[in-house]
């Protein structure tokens, strides 16, 4: 998939990447986090997926190349 979408100069999250096995005593019954460490890792995949996803939608804002009629007030030298 990576090969693909680096060939089609799409936008990708490579790094962190996340791996989870799942473990009865890591979650409560109800979805909750037992496991601190597992927690906090998960909280900063989380923030990181966010920024990429700002960074991705901010890369389609108008005046970006491939724009049929580029913003020249947007345009700088």
């Amino acid at each position: 998939m990576r090969s693909v979408l680096s060939f089609l100069d799409a936008p990708q999250l490579n790094a962190p990447e996340v791996y989870i096995h799942f473990k009865p005593e890591v979650f409560g019954e109800g979805g909750e986090m037992r496991d601190e460490s597992t927690a906090k890792f998960l909280q900063h995949y989380m923030e990181e997926n966010s920024a990429f996803v700002q960074r991705a939608l901010a890369a389609n804002a108008p005046g970006h190349i491939g724009d049929p009629e580029p913003d020249p007030d947007r345009l700088s030298l």
